[in-house]
């Protein structure tokens, strides 16, 4: 069946009419299907998501614009939808991480609009960020054997080029490695809390912290990695599901540094104020090789600590002022460790 876009299409919680009459144009209802109920699903920052219910069924539909959604003055790649669907394509040979993430209807390369399995009554992890909220142990470890299945199944040469996704990887780079400690990127840390802006200057004012992340982030823009990563695999990208634990929102992906993925998720569960024993269960469920670089880990996790901490990508941590400063504080010495 061919099928028609428009792309000028925008998905809009606001207007049900145009989304009915953009899936209908496109073949995309049943005969007689109407839509029934929308809802914004989930609190992502990059992309417009909508969960849409029919009389019949319901489904994710998800657009990537030419900026991020909560923050529109950001520039992004406009067709980051298709890396998304580019890694769900080529990890559904793998049954474990198969079955952790959606099943992939249709996508529509020309409106950027992928449309996707709905999990249903689910939520993200984010709550664990909050004071005395802890990740379940068998959470963990679900969480731990998805990535660990991802980074070992899925190795390659480095001469392949495999989901290179250089756009998003700039961006992201700028926002991990260059504008956090940058003095003059226009971030306002005292809106999360007050004094901070003060507090951080020394880090944006240290030369050789700054060296050292310019050093990672030409590690993390080079191809000289050889697994598939998820690319922004935090807790706001691990779902609790009816069915169990679930992986979404690989937008990021690309062929690089296992060391990179761990130490994300490591320095989100520190900054959750997770417990040593939960850290130690996800380092144990992780399967290690030979090639696995400790001390390249230990320096990511603490940039990734302190892009959080002061850089534009905030987290919605219930953390005080000494309580940031100490992970910085420990940050630093993990980046300037030698």
């Amino acid at each position: 069946m061919k099928t028609t876009t428009n792309t000028d299409f925008l998905l809009d919680l606001n207007d049900p009419k145009g989304l009915r009459n953009y899936l209908t144009i496109n073949g995309r209802l049943y005969e007689g299907e109407s839509i029934e109920h929308l809802e914004v699903a989930g609190e992502g920052n990059m992309n417009v998501v909508l969960r849409v219910v029919t009389g019949v069924r319901s489904f994710i539909l998800k657009q990537s614009l030419p900026y991020v959604r909560k923050y529109p003055t950001v520039s992004a790649p406009r067709h980051r939808i298709l890396m998304e669907y580019e890694f769900y394509s080529l990890v559904r040979s793998n049954e474990l991480i198969r079955n952790a993430t959606p099943e992939i209807f249709w996508i529509d390369k020309e409106a950027c609009v992928l449309c996707m399995q709905d999990f249903g009554s689910s939520q993200d992890f984010t709550d664990i960020y909050r004071k005395g909220r802890e990740i379940a142990a068998t959470e963990m470890q679900e969480v731990a054997s998805v990535i660990s299945a991802l980074h070992r199944q899925f190795k390659f040469n480095s001469e392949e080029s495999v989901l290179p996704n250089t756009e998003m990887r700039l961006l992201n780079h700028a926002h991990i490695f260059d504008l956090p400690f940058n003095s003059s990127n226009g971030f306002n840390l005292d809106g999360i809390v007050s004094g901070l802006q003060s507090a951080t200057r020394n880090f944006r004012n240290d030369e050789p912290l700054k060296r050292v992340a310019k050093e990672l982030g030409e590690v993390y823009l080079s191809n000289a990695g050889s697994r598939l990563l998820h690319g922004d695999y935090y807790p706001g990208s691990w779902l609790r599901t009816p069915n169990g634990f679930r992986m979404i929102d690989p937008e990021f992906c690309f062929k690089g540094q296992a060391e990179f993925e761990l130490a994300v998720v490591v320095a989100h569960l520190k900054m959750a104020q997770q417990s040593e024993s939960i850290i130690k269960d996800l380092l144990g469920h992780y399967e290690f090789d030979s090639e696995f670089d400790c001390e390249l880990f230990s320096k990511f996790t603490g940039i990734e600590v302190m892009r959080r901490i002061l850089g534009l990508a905030q987290l919605p941590l219930e953390l005080d002022m000494n309580e940031r400063l100490t992970l910085l504080d420990e940050a630093y010495e993990q980046i300037m460790h030698r």
